[in-house]
């Protein structure tokens, strides 16, 4: 199988290529040699496959907490090890029922409930006034909220829900919104307000003459309320009355036999992979995770581990039997990089590879 080193022909490209280009071309890979990628619809990437909920396979006691979840109208909360495949589910539920994309938000430290509802573009906004005012006009709200309001996650989810987005057709989306736990105290709770109302206001559409905007106040359709799924990594305690108001999920690493079903669902990633081939990565898997001290590798490392070696043409036995006098030996161990995260791991899993002490 083909060994891919983009570093050998560096050199013969230098000579070639003006001095102010030299070192800093970029590496020239063929889609065959690039994890597999998608996009949304507008063209901007969704990180990789795995993040489309393809062959996702929600365990039975997850199913339930979706199900209690969908009942009561309430956000499930998600918490567990990152690489567990909290994010993941929301992508699944919008494939399973044919809810659409998923509207995502990555919370920060300083993110304000507005973040989760609109983006205004307030400088093109004034110099739209300006050009305006010297027209002797005024821009109505409607012309305003086209022109300076995109709509993103919940905002746009409620939106859909009336049919604003879509022709006039509504439609429930699922809300992803990651690391809750990150955000400031007041805005887990500032959500739970909005999506119980279903509705939220924009104030730059507000007042026009002293007149209020018609369409200021976005007010959704409970009959498409949106499914929010919202994701904890446990960096911080989260206020009571927000935990009050959600259905609450801990999802722990998989067995090995949930992590078999998930790797046969990989189609589009591990091709061609054989039960016997899962089963022996997924061993050596648990092995190594066993070793590692620090961060602990989960389901997702576990994907993306497996088809780079695949990729290599290297199989668990190469791990287990090393042979350091190999053409390939070095980059056997690089590839050790994707499940330990820390220092010491790395070089406590690379000694535990050359003197042989993993036994399968």
């Amino acid at each position: 199988m083909k060994k891919y080193n983009f570093y050998a022909n560096r050199d013969e490209e230098n000579r070639n290529c003006h001095p102010s280009e030299k070192n800093l071309k970029p590496f020239h890979l063929s889609p065959d040699e690039q994890f597999p990628m998608t996009r949304r619809g507008d063209g901007s990437p969704v990180s990789d496959a795995i993040r489309r909920g393809e062959g996702y396979t929600p365990s039975e006691e997850l199913k339930r907490a979706v199900n209690v979840a969908l009942m009561l109208h309430k956000p499930l909360l998600l918490t567990g090890e990152p690489g567990t495949g909290k994010s993941d589910l929301a992508y699944h539920l919008a494939d399973h029922f044919g809810w659409g994309e998923v509207e995502p938000f990555a919370t920060r430290t300083d993110s304000v409930a507005t973040d989760l509802l609109y983006r205004y573009d307030s400088l093109a906004h004034f110099h739209k006034v300006n050009i305006q005012k010297e027209c002797g006009s005024e821009l109505t709200a409607s012309e305003i909220e086209t022109l300076f309001i995109s709509y993103v996650a919940l905002g746009r989810a409620i939106c859909d829900s009336i049919g604003q987005n879509n022709k006039g057709l509504p439609k429930r989306r699922v809300v992803l919104i990651d690391e809750i736990d990150k955000a400031p105290r007041d805005l887990p709770n500032d959500i739970l307000t909005i999506l119980e109302d279903m509705s939220f206001e924009v104030p730059q559409l507000k007042t026009l003459n002293g007149k209020e905007g018609a369409i200021y106040k976005k007010t959704g359709n409970d009959a498409f309320k949106p499914v929010v799924i919202l994701t904890s990594n446990s960096e911080k305690t989260l206020p009571e009355a927000f935990l009050r108001r959600c259905v609450f999920f801990h999802i722990n690493m998989p067995d090995k036999e949930h992590l078999m079903e998930i790797l046969a669902g990989k189609k589009s990633i591990l091709r061609g992979i054989t039960e016997p081939e899962s089963s022996a990565f997924i061993n050596l898997f648990f092995t190594i995770r066993d070793l590692v001290k620090g961060k602990k590798p989960a389901t997702h490392e576990l994907i993306l581990w497996i088809w780079w070696m695949r990729k290599q043409g290297f199989t668990p036995a190469d791990i287990y039997h090393y042979d350091e006098t190999a053409e390939n030996a070095k980059t056997l161990l690089s590839g050790i990089s994707v499940l330990a995260k820390e220092e010491v791991d790395l070089t406590n899993l690379t000694e535990a590879i050359t003197s042989h002490a993993l036994k399968e």
